[in-house]
């Protein structure tokens, strides 16, 4: 990365480095289930923190609800790049929105489109959501709340 100028000292050189991404379209949810799950989940909740989103599915994962992310723990932190992209991607489409408070809320577009498709979820599926979201509900919501102090704590610190 560096190389030897004419002094003999090291020369700091940038590299770009390209990442291809797959092209996203509406119909997306057609094809990918498991955006329109997560649709779904996000709609049942009715907004949450992406560390509440990500701590559901992976506790809905030991709970029968398993959308295929992967799961990784990192300090005490619980993260998951395919559900991260998954997030994005919905982001990306606009079906859902970020608040003030960091929450992903589903948008106008989101809920046409999420009953536009609703008939390919099974009823398994919706069923299983449904206890999972009733079972974890209140761990969700705290950890949405110390987010919410973190992030005040901090727009405090800055002023």
């Amino acid at each position: 990365m560096s190389q030897p100028n004419q002094g003999g000292q090291p020369s700091k050189s940038k590299e770009l480095k390209a990442t291809s991404k797959q092209v996203i379209s509406p119909s997306i949810l057609k094809e990918d289930k498991r955006k329109l799950q997560l649709l779904y989940i996000i709609k049942a909740l009715g907004g949450v923190t992406e560390k509440g989103l990500i701590t559901l599915l992976y506790e809905g994962s030991q709970k029968g609800l398993n959308l295929g992310h992967q799961f990784n723990t990192l300090g005490n932190n619980l993260i998951s790049p395919t559900a991260k992209e998954d997030i994005t991607s919905l982001l990306y489409l606009g079906y859902v929105e970020s608040d003030q408070t960091k929450k992903l809320k589903l948008t106008n577009d989101g809920e046409e489109a999420l009953t536009a498709n609703k008939q390919l979820l099974d009823e398994n599926f919706i069923n299983t959501v449904n206890a999972v979201i009733t079972e974890l509900k209140s761990k969700i919501v705290s950890i949405d709340q110390e987010y919410n102090l973190k992030l005040r704590s901090d727009r405090r610190r800055r002023r």
